[in-house]
């Protein structure tokens, strides 16, 4: 797919996905009393605070996802043999580290952090946009979900579970690059 449509495609879908995730809360929950975001139910924020930080995480994830597409950013080390485990931590941080170093320590460079997140939170963001929006159509128009099945709990496990495996594939994407080039 050409470059310049699949980015317009991806961030038209986050941006529309995004709103209506926005939409639809509004709609079920118009003064948060329901929200289970954390910006909410634990910070205690309100509409506006809310829209202002989501706008601004969106609007820098689709300026890193920008980077990503059309922008080149070599991830991957020119040292031969590292593990996969070795590979993780390299390719988000820089340099050579147990891959759980990843969790608590920042990237070697601030371009490095963005062309990362461009790459990975732009795919995340995709696949939150699907969540989200079958999780709203199964609440606006079944009668059997809310009551039965929804939970929050669940929602945020899919999502997390589904973010930690694209960063798994992507990475090893990468790591499959890395191998033949050696």
């Amino acid at each position: 797919m050409n470059k310049t449509v699949k980015f317009l495609f991806i961030t038209f879908w986050i941006i529309l996905s995004r709103v209506y995730d926005a939409y639809c809360t509004y709609q079920f929950t118009p003064d948060l009393d329901r929200e289970a975001n954390p910006l909410v139910s634990i910070l205690g924020l309100g509409w506006t605070p809310l829209l202002i930080i989501i706008g601004l995480l969106l609007f820098y994830i689709i300026y890193t996802y920008y980077k990503s597409v059309y922008q080149e950013f070599d991830f991957l080390p020119t040292e031969k043999g590292l593990s996969f485990s070795t590979f993780l931590s390299f390719i988000y941080l820089g340099r050579k580290a147990h891959w759980t170093t990843a969790f608590f320590q920042a990237p070697n460079s601030a371009e490095r952090f963005h062309f990362y997140i461009g790459n990975v939170l732009s795919k995340a963001l995709v696949f939150a946009g699907i969540v989200s929006t079958i999780m709203w159509l199964l609440i606006n128009y079944t009668d059997w979900y809310l009551t039965d099945y929804h939970s929050a709990a669940v929602i945020y496990a899919i999502l997390i579970v589904g973010t930690i495996a694209i960063v798994f594939f992507w990475n090893k994407e990468l790591y499959k690059k890395y191998l033949a080039g050696q």
